[in-house]
Order: C-alpha cells, then structure tokens, then sequence
C-alpha cells in the first residue's frame, strides 16, 4: 500500500464516518474517549482492531490518529520514551 493523501483520505473518511461506508462499527470519537493518562500507541492500535474486528495498516492508523489526536500525544507512565495518546477505550463502544 502506497501512503498517498488520497490513501489517507480514504482511510480517515472510513475510521471518521463509517456508517456512510456501510460498516457495522463506530467512529473514532465514539470508540476513543480521554483520560489523565497516555496508553501506549501499539496498544491503542491493537485495542482499536479488536473493538473493530477489521484489520487496518498500523502505519494509517497511527498518521490518523496523530491528525486527530496529536494534542493528546504524551510520555506513557511506564515507558517515558514511549509515546501515547491520553485515549482509552470508551466502555460503552
């Protein structure tokens, strides 16, 4: 998969709006919710495909992601040099 802007594009519409696609799952603001502490990136990732149950490229997930939630990017509690976003997810998603 090349990483076009239309890719991206493409992408963000599906994970932003996805009953306009037909798919059966929430959007991002619906899945993700803040909190007061950073979560991992890779475990965001895994926990987002999880609630999804559709595969998605880490690479998109995580440039969608710095997009919308680059303000919520921070130093995760156990590993400092990991970074995460202060994101969990929603439990009623």
């Amino acid at each position: 998969m090349n990483l076009t802007s239309e890719a991206i594009d493409a992408y963000k519409q599906v994970m932003h709006h996805p009953e306009r696609f037909g798919l059966d799952f929430k959007s991002l603001s619906e899945i993700f919710m803040e909190t007061s502490r950073a979560t991992p990136k890779h475990v965001l990732y895994q926990q987002y495909v999880d609630c999804i149950g559709k595969p998605i490229p880490k690479f998109m997930f995580y440039v969608i992601m710095d997009e919308t939630y680059g303000h919520l990017i921070d130093e995760t509690a156990d590993k400092p040099d990991q970074p995460g976003y202060k994101l969990m997810i929603n439990p009623k998603s």
